[in-house]
């Protein structure tokens, strides 16, 4: 079993400057264009004011699923920030729609009636965590920490198991796998939570959650596989999302001990990271997964103050624009297809972009 990388690294001496965020730039003005212009392409080709529904891909019937609903409510909330009065005024909308459309009891299934996948929870709940930083103050935050609470019900407690722990991915019958994804973004809800609230039990969860990530999903290559079975069997797949959210969760550690080496592990895998995908952010990765690794690369950057951080999310948003956007309508299209999933994930990292402390000129 490997040791817990962030408890344990030693002896690293690192400086990190305290500074005032600069001043919003040219380039910081060019992304928060292209947040809302991006915003209200999803909202005219893929949404659907009479149900409060979206489509999946453009031109099909308004019924997503939970999970590219949950990146669409974040960017609603991500322009909010810029600040957008249309976008504000449309997030409690859709946090009704949500109610009325996936919930069920405490949680949300990923269809009206159907399974609970715990990172479509996970998803929704950082999501309501930026709307409560955002304008939706208190009630916002206490449904995300209710959400927190039914999350961490579903680790995995059996002692006979392969690396027992770690959040299971689903309900759903006749799978078992146990993923980086629910775990590591559990973490990273329960750190958001404990810095808000500094209730001794999120952080204790948050550190139980990132050392099963490190024990048993945590390659030689300072990368993180996708999930383990039960009979133990691991599915080494890297996927950026995975490593953007250990990223994201190290940051937040960081922001509370202070400890350099919880900074220099979340480098190491930024580093790692930068390096294994360089040449496949095209050819093998969902913009979705890499939008979220580059966003949580940004946090990365506003505390390390690491500028080539910034210019590699800088440059995959302006190829972004540059290649799968069409002028026209304003959408981004992969693979022949335009998919909320894909047009959610832009306008986040446009809006991450814009609001950056480092972003600067082209």
């Amino acid at each position: 079993m490997r040791r817990l990388v962030f408890a344990f690294i030693v002896g690293v001496a690192l400086m990190v400057p305290v500074v005032a965020a600069a001043p919003v730039s040219a380039n910081s003005n060019v992304d928060a264009k292209r947040a809302v212009a991006s915003y209200n392409a999803m909202q005219r080709y893929l949404f659907d004011s009479r149900t409060g529904m979206y489509s999946e891909v453009a031109g099909e019937p308004a019924s997503a699923y939970a999970w590219p609903y949950s990146q669409a409510l974040a960017a609603t909330i991500a322009v909010a920030a810029l600040p957008s009065r249309r976008a504000a005024a449309d997030v409690p909308k859709r946090l009704r729609s949500l109610d009325l459309r996936y919930r069920v009891g405490a949680m949300y299934a990923a269809w009206p009636g159907g399974d609970i996948y715990f990172d479509d929870n996970e998803w929704i709940a950082g999501a309501l965590l930026d709307w409560s930083a955002t304008r939706g103050g208190l009630p916002a935050r206490k449904r995300a920490a209710e959400l927190f609470m039914q999350i961490v019900q579903a680790w995995d407690s059996d002692a006979q198991h392969p690396c027992a722990g770690g959040i299971f991915w689903t309900d759903a019958a006749g799978n078992h796998d146990r993923n980086t994804v629910t775990t590591a973004n559990a973490a990273l809800l329960g750190l958001r939570l404990y810095k808000a609230t500094h209730t001794a039990s999120y952080l204790t969860w948050s550190k139980r959650l990132l050392g099963w990530v490190d024990e048993c999903m945590l390659g030689t290559d300072d990368l993180y596989s996708d999930h383990i079975a039960l009979d133990g069997t691991i599915d080494e797949t890297h996927w950026s999302y995975n490593q953007g959210l250990l990223i994201g969760s190290l940051v937040e550690l960081y922001g509370i001990t202070h400890d350099a080496a919880t900074l220099a592990r979340a480098e190491q895998v930024g580093d790692a990271a930068l390096a294994y995908f360089v040449d496949r952010w095209d050819s093998d990765e969902p913009p979705e997964f890499a939008a979220i690794f580059f966003r949580h690369l940004l946090s990365l950057a506003a505390v390390d103050l690491r500028q080539d951080y910034v210019a590699a999310a800088q440059s995959y948003g302006d190829q972004a624009w540059a290649a799968a956007r069409d002028s026209r309508t304003g959408l981004f299209s992969y693979s022949g297809q335009t998919r909320l999933l894909d047009q959610a994930a832009l306008v986040q990292l446009y809006a991450t972009l814009a609001r950056h402390p480092l972003t600067s000129d082209p």
